[in-house]
């Protein structure tokens, strides 16, 4: 950028943002920084950090937008007039064929850990609930609509999902012959899911 040019903050903005994550789905998530992202859209250091305080900030923003993208996902491959147990395991599905096609963004979304003197941002953990809200919101009618014991299920179907798709992106699926991850998910959610049917009847 040269001496005495004008800077759009927005498209500024917008240009660190793509930079970064360019450097992520090409790189890995340890190829990050501030010096990587300025010498990619050619601007000074400190000139991002008159955008974003830190990379903590940068990497929360790209998180979000990784969310953004799932959220859309999860919503674009279920349907309406799925039945409950049907909707939820779609979702898994989804969730897996995400973290696979977006191998980087999604180790980036689930393995970064912000400093400990930098709290989570209000934007950034409503994304997270609204993710969270849309699978519990389909879960709701297999355990009775218990608001709690959906967003207990949501927690740990996401934990359990989450394990799945880390050893199927790293291989060790494969070492032990296991079934792919899909195949994984389906069974894990329906006999899951069965379980706390059959706790309605107790």
């Amino acid at each position: 950028m040269g001496r005495g040019q004008k800077i759009d903050h927005q498209e500024l903005r917008a240009s660190i943002l793509a930079a970064a994550t360019e450097i992520i789905s090409a790189q890995g998530t340890s190829a990050l920084s501030i010096r990587k992202i300025a010498g990619k859209i050619g601007c000074a250091v400190g000139t991002i950090y008159n955008i974003f305080s830190s990379i903590d900030e940068v990497i929360l923003t790209i998180n979000v937008a990784t969310m953004t993208k799932l959220q859309a996902r999860l919503l674009a491959e279920t349907r309406q007039n799925d039945d409950p147990l049907t909707s939820v395991i779609r979702l898994g599905e989804s969730y897996v064929s995400f973290s696979r096609d977006n191998y980087h963004l999604w180790s980036l979304l689930i393995a970064h850990k912000p400093s400990p003197d930098t709290p989570l941002p209000e934007w950034f953990q409503k994304k997270i609930d609204d993710l969270f809200l849309l699978v519990s919101q389909r879960v709701m009618p297999l355990v009775d609509n218990d608001r709690a014991r959906a967003e207990g299920a949501a927690r740990v179907l996401w934990a359990s999902l989450h394990g799945i798709c880390s050893l199927a992106i790293s291989g060790k699926l494969d070492t032990v012959h296991a079934e792919k991850a899909e195949v994984l998910a389906e069974s894990l959610i329906r006999n899951y899911l069965q379980g706390l049917r059959l706790e309605n009847t107790l």
